[in-house]
């Protein structure tokens, strides 16, 4: 599969933008919890890549933890940071993991345990590797559910078009060398469907029908 050589298409070559469905209005109730997680990506000037998550959860209300003692509302319950360094082929360099806000004062024990993720690759297998390696009592709940979807974050930083059709960063879309696999991923990349028929004709298949084989 080759990535597009245009940035644009012609519209009409589209079907016309789905309707979007409204969110009804929620019935009265209290705020609990709040999680965020944000994940962000750099080019480095080495030839490597920085993939960076951070996790924080807060409270909505004031309550008291065992080891830290009354909490206030908005007060951090778990803030968890990764840096995972990778190469073009998503091969892993370095992974970094800081813990400076946790319920207990063992948590950044697992830290360092995280380098055992250094030299394993994030296309394939990557959530089982997590796990064999830093599951359990060995790793970080949190640190593992960022790290599981790095490898989604990797593909949309670095294999995408738009990378390669951005001013300024062709020397960085010339180290990647892994392509997306994405047709057949969801609806939209359904490999007979039609935006897999006006960008990748030379993978799309005939359309399917219901009761087909």
């Amino acid at each position: 599969m080759k990535l597009p050589a245009s940035r644009r298409y012609p519209a009409e070559l589209f079907p016309p933008q789905a309707p979007v469905a409204d969110i009804a209005p929620a019935a009265p109730r209290r705020a609990l919890h709040c999680r965020r997680i944000v994940y962000d990506s750099f080019a480095r000037d080495d030839g490597l890549f920085d993939i960076e998550g951070c996790i924080t959860d807060t409270k909505a209300y004031r309550y008291e933890e065992p080891v830290r003692g009354m909490r206030e509302p908005g007060a951090v319950v778990h803030e968890m940071w990764v840096r995972l360094t990778i190469d073009g082929e998503l091969m892993v360099h370095d992974i970094q993991v800081s813990i400076p806000g946790a319920p207990y004062p063992t948590c950044p024990e697992t830290q360092a345990r995280f380098r055992a993720l250094v030299g394993l690759g994030l296309a394939r297998g990557w959530r089982r590797a997590v796990d064999e390696r830093v599951g359990g009592t060995q790793g970080c709940t949190h640190v593992r559910e960022m790290l599981y979807q790095m490898p989604t974050v990797a593909f949309q930083s670095m294999g995408s078009w738009s990378l390669a059709t951005a001013e300024g960063f062709e020397d960085v879309a010339a180290r990647v060398s892994v392509q997306p696999r994405f047709i057949d991923g969801c609806h939209s990349w359904a490999a007979d469907g039609p935006i897999v028929a006006v960008m990748f004709p030379e993978d799309a298949v005939p359309r399917r029908q219901p009761g087909d084989a």
